[in-house]
C-alpha cells in the first residue's frame, strides 16, 4: 500500500511538473507568470525526487529511472540557483553539491550494470553523460573560471531547467511507452536538445540587440 501511494504521488507530480514546466517554457520570461510557473515546477520535481528516491531505497524501483531522476533533480536545483546567483559566485554547499550528484551517477551507473541486464548502453552513457557535463561544468566554474563565465548565467539556467523538464518527460514516455524503448526515452531528449539550442541562440541574439543600441545612440 505504501508502495502504491508513493507510485501515485510520483506520477502525479511528474506529470503535472511536465504540463507547468511546459507553459513555463511557452510564457516569456519578462513576465511575472513565468517565474511563478518556474517556481511551481521546481516545488513538483522536489516530490518526484523525493518519491523516486524512496521508491528505490525502500522498493527497489527501476534503477534508470532514478538515475533520471537524480539528474533532473541536479538540473532543477542547478538551474535556480542560477536565478538566484546570477553573477555572484557559487557556495561551497553549491559545489558539494555537484560533487555529490556525479558521485551518485556514477555509482548507479555501475550498480546498473551489474544487476540489470536489460539496460541500453546508448541511454544510460547519455544520461550519465548530460549529468557528467553540468556537474563538472559547475565545479570548474565554481574553482577555477567563476570570473569568465559569470556572465552566461542566462544561457546555463535556460540548459538546466530545460534539462530537468526533458529528463522528467524521458521518464515520463519511457515508462508509459515501454514497446517502443529507447526512442521513448531518446527521442523527448533529442528534442529538448534543440529546443535548448533554439532558445540559447535567440537570449545570445537578444543580447547583441542590447549592446547595440548604446553604441547607436553615442553615434
Amino acid at each position: 500500500m505504501i508502495h502504491q501511494v508513493n507510485i501515485l504521488i510520483h506520477v502525479l507530480a511528474g506529470t503535472t511538473a511536465l504540463l507547468v514546466g511546459g507553459a513555463a517554457l511557452l510564457t516569456p520570461k519578462y513576465l511575472p507568470r513565468h517565474a511563478r510557473l518556474g517556481r511551481i515546477f521546481l516545488y513538483l520535481l522536489s516530490v518526484v525526487v523525493a518519491t523516486g528516491f524512496v521508491g528505490w531505497l525502500f522498493f527497489r524501483s527501476n534503477n534508470f529511472l532514478l538515475m533520471l531522476t537524480l539528474l533532473s533533480g541536479y538540473v532543477g536545483y542547478a538551474g535556480w540557483r542560477c536565478v538566484r546567483l546570477k553573477e555572484k559566485k557559487a557556495s561551497a554547499g553549491d559545489a558539494l553539491v555537484a560533487i555529490l550528484a556525479l558521485t551518485l551517477g556514477v555509482l548507479f551507473m555501475l550498480e546498473i550494470r551489474k544487476q540489470d541486464g536489460s539496460w541500453n548502453p546508448v541511454v544510460i552513457y547519455s544520461t550519465l553523460g548530460a549529468l557528467g557535463v553540468v556537474t563538472v561544468y559547475d565545479l570548474v566554474k565554481y574553482f577555477w573560471l567563476h570570473h569568465r563565465l559569470r556572465k552566461w548565467w542566462i544561457y546555463e539556467h535556460i540548459y538546466k531547467l530545460v534539462s530537468a523538464f526533458s529528463a522528467t518527460l524521458a521518464a515520463f514516455t519511457g515508462t508509459v511507452l515501454p514497446d517502443y524503448k529507447p526512442y521513448s526515452q531518446i527521442l523527448p531528449s533529442a528534442f529538448c536538445t534543440l529546443l535548448i539550442l533554439v532558445l540559447i541562440i535567440r537570449q545570445a541574439r537578444k543580447q547583441q540587440k542590447k549592446r547595440r543600441v548604446p553604441v547607436q545612440e553615442l553615434n
